[in-house]
């Protein structure tokens, strides 16, 4: 997924990430700071207006990383709406969303293109089902005490993250061409909206080969 951003736009979807755990502690937040120095063009937001997010998005192409998913879906059910409108939109290449805009004395409708990649990240399963069915899930849990790991540090990642980033960039100017074409066998297994979820990220895996074709399946 994360080299898919880098080129999300060979496919005509893209899919979301949504990263959940039962209990604070358990590495989400952490897990959007390493996806920060990684992703192509990150926006990262925990508390964004919609009218900020349609217009970020339309103006930058961003990698929308959005924080306390759980705490914007359970507060203004206005804003929660909008915000659903536009993730919902953005899932698919060309897909837009309206707001009004002031013109002179008057007020026009605006069409903006909101279509980028964006990962989510909360306590529990709060998204709304039309977003969920557009997202992978990744569950996490709060590490056992026997589990030991190498601390990560924000301000000392870059020297090992950005030269990774990098050469995805690298990569994402040769692949999209490729991508575009691609038509990767998908699993039986899959419902429609799973198969339109993966698609994007089996090509990919069959691209970069190896054991990744399997691996992704």
């Amino acid at each position: 997924w994360i080299a898919h951003t880098h080129a999300f736009t060979a496919p005509h979807l893209t899919p979301y990430i949504s990263v959940t755990s039962a209990e604070r502690g358990s590495g989400k937040s952490r897990l959007l700071e390493v996806l920060m120095r990684l992703v192509a063009n990150p926006f990262p937001s925990s508390h964004v207006t919609a009218s900020v997010l349609v217009r970020r998005i339309a103006r930058d192409r961003p990698t929308v990383l959005l924080d306390e998913i759980d705490a914007l879906f359970k507060g203004n059910k206005e804003k929660a709406e909008h915000i659903r409108g536009i993730l919902n939109a953005g899932y698919a290449r060309g897909g837009t969303y309206s707001m009004s805009e002031p013109v002179g004395n008057s007020w026009e409708p605006v069409d903006y293109d909101v279509f980028s990649p964006k990962i989510f990240a909360g306590i529990g399963n709060r998204l709304p089902d039309t977003v969920q069915d557009r997202s992978i899930p990744i569950e996490m849990l709060r590490r056992a005490p026997n589990e030991q790991c190498d601390r990560f540090s924000f301000r000392k990642s870059p020297p090992m993250l950005t030269p990774i980033r990098d050469e995805l960039d690298v990569w994402a100017s040769g692949a999209i061409p490729v991508l575009m074409d691609a038509d990767p066998d998908l699993p039986e297994e899959l419902s429609d909206r799973a198969t339109d979820v993966w698609e994007p990220l089996l090509a990919i895996a069959d691209l970069a080969g190896g054991d990744w074709p399997d691996r992704a399946r």
